[in-house]
């Protein structure tokens, strides 16, 4: 099969993408390295996001079920748990390999954000099988809690975890080098700070840790020269959200979704040679109702 729009990335541009695409009457693949969609949303799933119209206060975990419902109504092909390792084209075609199969498509929509992640590991005789990587459950715990990080996530963390009546310690591997607000906040709460290596898990009911990502990555003949409505340099690539560089751009998922749009449009444009860029809005176009029937 011959895809009109490879979409890489799951986050909320690359399923918005993915989205917009089929509304467009494309026939759509998105590929998601992660098992789950989601993206940077992942990582903020109990925080409350207060800059996307008409949501002020919307949990991120159910912005990201939203937009995952909104996917599924599209009928788009899912591929999860696929990295991307090599991108090729050839005769207009672009050949995606993945580590399970190769993709052909017309266009691709680069949403990879930062590019497939996954939490720094630490190697430590002194860790045990207690440690969590991903986010903690903000509760009040019975025992005592320790965030192992240096990053702004496991400040923030180990801030949130004491809101909830909890006794915890922050343990650093490297100097602190995080914004005022979350210094003051650390400060405010009486946080004690260690160094790691003054670490003993065995005090702890739950130790939680952020020290990074490992980034997995990959670019297609440095299609870097990036302009406005998602065009490379590169014919039928197209990028959308953080993968998308110009000056002025706004680093928001509102400003992601906004991203998606013009990076369809522009792929549909360069599909149809002759088409327009505009589609036609939602309250006439008839392929919304049809889905939902």
């Amino acid at each position: 099969m011959i895809y009109d729009v490879c979409v890489i990335g799951g986050g909320p541009a690359g399923m918005f993408s993915a989205f917009y695409s089929a509304s467009r009457r494309m026939n759509t693949v998105l590929i998601e390295g992660n098992h789950e969609l989601g993206g940077r949303l992942n990582l903020f799933l109990d925080y409350e996001i207060y800059d996307i119209p008409g949501q002020f206060g919307v949990l991120a975990r159910d912005y990201k079920r939203a937009l995952i419902e909104q996917l599924k109504v599209s009928r788009s092909n899912l591929l999860l748990g696929e990295i991307v390792e090599k991108i090729e084209n050839s005769d207009e075609l672009f050949y995606v390999t993945t580590t399970q199969q190769t993709i052909l498509a017309k266009t691709i929509i680069a949403a990879t954000g930062n590019g497939f992640s996954e939490a720094k590991r630490i190697e430590h005789a002194q860790i045990s099988k207690k440690i969590q990587y991903d986010q903690p459950a903000f509760k009040q715990y019975e025992g005592p809690i320790a965030v192992i990080g240096h990053t702004p996530m496991a400040a923030d963390w180990a801030i949130q975890l004491m809101g909830y009546g909890n006794e915890v310690t922050l343990y650093t591997q490297q100097e602190l080098k995080i914004q005022p607000i979350l210094m003051d906040g650390l400060a405010n709460n009486n946080i004690l700070i260690y160094k790691f290596s003054e670490f003993n898990d065995q005090a702890y009911e739950a130790v939680f840790c952020h020290i990074g990502s490992k980034k997995y990555t990959i670019d297609f003949k440095g299609c870097i020269a990036q302009r406005d409505n998602g065009l490379t340099n590169c014919r039928g690539y197209f990028v959308a959200g953080e993968a998308r560089y110009e000056q002025g751009k706004l680093k928001l998922i509102h400003g992601a979704t906004h991203d998606a749009m013009q990076a369809v449009n522009a792929a549909f444009q360069y599909i149809h040679e002759g088409a327009t860029y505009q589609p036609i809005v939602s309250t006439h176009d008839p392929i919304f109702k049809e889905w939902l029937k």
